[in-house]
C-alpha cells in the first residue's frame, strides 16, 4: 500500500489539455493543499500491519482499539447489510476476522480520506459537509465494479476516495464566491464540469489531477482522477480503472437523483464487459440503499437521463448523444465521411474580463455558423463538431469556412477575440468507427493547442 501512495506518476496526456496561465493560477493552491499529510499516524499503523505477513491479529486490534472512531466505524461495517452474515461482530477482534484485512486496508484509506476532506482548506461553501461522504460511496462503487469486471489492484478504490479533491482546489485558485455560484447554479454532473471549463479554463477533475500528481500518485490513480469527467470532450475512458471510476461516480449519482452523463456511462461500462442491467446489483454490492431509485431500477433512470434532451439549451444544436447517435448512422450506411471538431479558445479570458453572459453570445455565434455546415452537435463545454459526408479535403474547407466565417462575424459584431483550433477525422482513412475518428481529430486538435504548430495540411487556427 506505500507504494501505491508514493510511487511517482508520469504527466500523461490529459495535462496537454490545461492552459498554461490556468495551470499557473492552481500552482499556489496545490502548494497549499500539497503540505496536508493525507494519512495520519493510525491509518499509516493500520495499514503497515495489513501489509506485514508476520503481523498478527492482536497487534492490528491494538491499532485500531487506539481510535474510537474507526473501531465504531469497524464494527459498523462488519454488521452491515453489505456483508450479509449470519453473525455479529461484538468485537474489534472479531470485526477484524469477518473482514479480512484487504476490507480493512480499504475501510482505513476510507477513514483517512474522510479526516482529510473535512479538514483541508477549501472544503468550504458549496461542498461543506458532503464532499467526504460522497468520496467514500464512490470509491466502494468503483471497487464494486473492479471487482465485478475482475481489475486487478487497489487503483480503482484510491481514485474513487479521491476523485472530487479537485473541488478544494478550485475555490482557493479562483475565489470560493466563483465556485459556490456555478455550484449553486449547476450542483452536479455534466453540466457543472462544462461551467467550470467555460468560466474557470480548467474543471475540478483535471485540477484534482494536478494535485494527485503533485502528491506522488500513481499514474493510474492520477488519470483516474483526472478523467472521471471524460477529459476535455466528456468522452475518454482511457484504461479500465478510469471505467471503473466513472461507473462508480454515476452508480452514486443515480442514487442521489442527481444529473448522469449517460453516454459517458455506456462508454465506461463497454470495456468493463458490464451492462445497465447490473447497475443495481453494483449499488447493492456496495452497500448502499436504494432510496432515490424507483422500483424499476437504475437502468430505467439512466435511459431516461439520456433521452432527456435533444437540443443544447444554449446552442440550439444537437446534443453530444444525439449528434454522436447520428455520427454511428452515417458510418453505419455510408462508410465514407469527416468529423471535424471545433475548440472554441478563450472563453475563460472573456468570462473573467466581460461576464459569462458574453462568452455565452460568443459560443451561440461559433455554433450558429458551425450549424450550417453539416451535422452539427455541442460536444461537450466549448467543443463543437460537425459530421459531413465527404473527405479529409472537403472537410478541410469546411474548416477553413468556419473560421472565416467567425472571424468575419465576430470583427463586425465587435465581440472579443477569440481562439478556434480543428481537428479533422476522416473514414475510411481515419478508421471506420466514431471512436477512432474522434481519437485522429481529438489530437490534431490537442497537438495544435500544445504547440501552436499549423502544418496546412493537418492543423489549422484562427488567432
Amino acid at each position: 500500500m506505500e507504494a501505491l501512495l508514493t510511487r511517482a506518476t508520469d504527466c500523461g496526456a490529459w495535462r496537454d489539455a490545461i492552459d498554461p496561465a490556468v495551470e499557473s493560477r492552481l500552482t499556489g493552491a496545490i502548494d497549499e493543499l500539497a503540505e496536508l499529510p493525507v494519512l495520519d499516524g493510525t491509518v499509516l499503523r493500520i495499514l503497515g500491519l495489513c501489509d506485514d505477513p508476520d503481523a498478527t491479529t492482536a497487534e492490528l486490534v491494538a491499532a485500531i482499539e487506539h481510535d474510537a472512531s474507526f473501531a465504531a466505524n469497524l464494527l459498523r461495517y462488519a454488521n452491515s447489510a453489505a456483508l450479509a452474515r449470519p453473525v455479529r461482530a461484538k468485537s474489534v477482534r472479531q470485526a477484524v476476522m469477518l473482514v479480512g484485512r484487504r476490507t480493512l486496508r480499504r475501510l482505513s484509506l476510507e477513514a483517512a480520506t474522510y479526516r482529510f476532506l473535512e479538514r483541508a482548506p477549501g472544503s468550504g461553501g458549496a461542498i461543506r459537509g458532503q464532499m467526504h461522504v460522497h468520496a467514500i460511496a464512490v470509491a466502494t462503487a468503483a471497487a464494486a465494479a473492479a471487482e465485478a469486471a475482475r481489475v486487478h489492484g487497489e487503483a480503482a478504490h484510491v481514485a474513487g476516495l479521491l476523485h472530487d479533491i479537485g473541488k478544494l482546489v478550485l475555490p482557493l485558485a479562483f475565489g470560493e464566491g466563483v465556485v459556490d455560484e456555478i455550484a449553486a447554479r449547476h450542483p452536479s454532473g455534466p453540466a457543472r464540469v462544462q461551467a467550470e471549463r467555460a468560466r474557470l479554463g480548467v474543471d475540478h477533475a483535471m485540477a484534482g489531477g494536478l494535485l494527485a500528481e503533485r502528491w506522488g500518485l500513481p499514474a493510474e490513480v492520477t488519470e483516474a482522477i483526472a478523467m472521471h469527467h471524460g477529459g476535455p470532450n466528456g468522452l475518454f475512458v482511457p484504461s479500465r480503472e478510469v471505467a471503473c471510476v466513472q461507473v462508480g461516480g454515476a452508480v452514486c449519482d443515480l442514487l442521489a437523483g442527481a444529473d448522469i452523463d449517460a453516454t459517458l456511462l455506456d462508454l465506461a461500462l463497454e470495456p468493463l464487459g458490464l451492462g445497465k442491467d447490473g447497475l443495481d446489483g453494483l449499488a447493492e454490492h456496495a452497500g448502499v440503499p436504494l432510496r432515490a431509485m424507483s422500483t424499476s431500477g437504475m437502468q430505467e433512470r439512466v435511459e431516461q437521463a439520456a433521452d432527456a434532451s435533444r437540443v443544447d439549451d444554449l446552442t440550439g444544436l444537437a446534443t453530444r448523444r444525439r449528434w454522436i447517435t447520428t455520427v454511428h448512422a452515417h458510418l453505419t450506411h455510408i462508410g465514407l465521411g469527416s468529423i471535424v471538431l471545433v475548440g472554441v479558445d478563450g472563453l475563460a479570458q472573456v468570462t473573467r474580463t466581460q461576464g459569462y453572459n458574453a462568452a455565452n453570445l460568443v459560443l451561440t455565434e461559433v455554433a450558429r455558423i458551425v450549424s450550417r455546415h453539416g451535422e452539427a452537435g455541442r460536444v461537450g463545454g466549448v467543443l463543437l463538431g460537425v459530421w459531413i459526408d465527404a473527405d479529409r479535403r472537403e472537410a478541410r474547407a469546411v474548416a477553413d469556412a468556419v473560421a472565416e466565417e467567425v472571424a468575419r462575424s465576430l470583427a463586425e459584431d465587435g465581440s472579443p477575440p477569440i481562439g478556434l483550433s480543428f481537428g479533422i477525422g476522416s473514414a475510411p482513412a481515419d478508421g471506420r468507427d466514431f471512436a477512432a475518428l474522434l481519437d485522429v481529430a481529438e489530437a490534431e486538435m490537442e497537438h495544435c493547442r500544445a504547440t501552436g504548430e499549423m502544418p496546412p495540411e493537418r492543423h489549422l487556427r484562427l488567432a
